[in-house]
């Protein structure tokens, strides 16, 4: 098989994932997060889960690492699953992406141990877990014969893929700024562009990993459409937080594209000054690519002003605001 996809992060923006799929994207590979600037979550991650959920494509994730000893490794690991992976669905696999030139001059013996490190412990976790090099690096960097345990994916921009062992290639990223086969551009943005060999959606599922289990595999004879379980959220019928999302998984349904749909019919009701609202956990400072303090996104808020697509708003209906947001981000409370 070979499947065409592409893999995005903060770089490509407020990314039209419809449109990419009306081109011809069967799948998609979100960056998560990294280390090269201390530990964080990319500030398009969720925004870019909930798409590619309300989509129903296949997505996978993957981590820019600059792990430099096998505890880094660990803090890593740990901090992807306990801040991005924990909770949610992966069809694709989650991959380590060994570029940055500090661990790429580690030595193959220390850089291989690192790698092997990073994996076994999100594999420990349940999940279908992969390396993400350049093919010089995999021949070069690498004992590459010990890590063949994990699937690769294999970045070489040209007309054709030269890494030997077809075996362990489940992905090629064959272009980007540069793109030999097709146009650099999906949905009118530069993005890297990969064929997909394995069908790990099945794979994944079967095996049940990355956060698919055998009671999320209800027929869906026995399910609600999801339709009707976004009116039932709006309804309460679910709890709200945590223990909606607990309630909702164990029921067999993905979170994030009940609640992706439960935003759309919310935001159907229009946001106006001096109402109270809700922020979804995607929203961001204006004109800004930071988030928010934490409580922020589990507060009640009052919208003190509204202009154009800036909403200014704060805890409280008078006094000090606690900023301005996109009013998309904002969902009207229903009293």
């Amino acid at each position: 098989m070979k499947k065409f996809g592409i893999d995005i992060s903060k770089w490509q923006g407020d990314f039209n994932l419809e449109s990419a799929v009306t081109e011809g994207v069967s799948f998609v590979i979100i960056k998560g997060g990294g280390n090269d600037n201390g530990l964080y979550t990319d500030s398009k991650f969720e925004a870019n889960y909930a798409k590619a959920k309300k989509l129903n494509i296949p997505v996978g994730v993957y981590w820019f690492s600059k792990a430099l000893s096998e505890n880094e490794a660990v803090k890593e690991a740990e901090y992807l699953y306990s801040e991005i992976l924990s909770g949610k669905q992966f069809e694709l696999p989650v991959y380590i992406d060994v570029e940055h030139e500090d661990m790429l001059s580690l030595g193959k013996d220390k850089l291989t141990s690192v790698i092997d490190k990073w994996c076994s412990q999100l594999e420990s976790k349940d999940f279908w877990v992969g390396i993400y090099s350049s093919v010089y690096s995999f021949r070069n960097h690498m004992n590459d014969e010990y890590l063949k345990k994990y699937t690769h994916w294999v970045a070489q921009w040209a007309k054709e893929c030269t890494y030997n062992d077809k075996n362990v290639l489940g992905m090629w990223q064959f272009g980007g700024e540069t793109n030999l086969i097709r146009n650099t551009a999906v949905a009118g943005v530069v993005c890297d562009q990969n064929y997909m060999y394995k069908d790990f959606p099945t794979l994944i599922k079967q095996n049940n990993l990355n956060g698919f289990s055998n009671e999320t595999h209800t027929s869906a004879n026995e399910k609600k459409s999801y339709e009707t379980i976004a009116c039932e959220v709006i309804n309460g019928k679910w709890g709200n937080g945590n223990e909606r999302k607990h309630n909702l998984t164990k029921a067999g349904y993905n979170y994030y594209a009940v609640q992706s749909l439960v935003n759309d019919k919310l935001n159907k009701t229009k946001v106006k000054a001096g109402d109270l609202v809700k922020m979804t956990p995607d929203g961001v400072i204006y004109g800004t690519d930071k988030k928010f303090a934490g409580f922020v996104y589990n507060t009640l808020l009052y919208v003190r002003e509204l202009k154009d697509n800036r909403a200014v708003i704060s805890i409280q209906p008078e006094g000090a605001v606690t900023g301005a947001v996109d009013v998309k981000y904002l969902i009207k409370h229903k009293i």
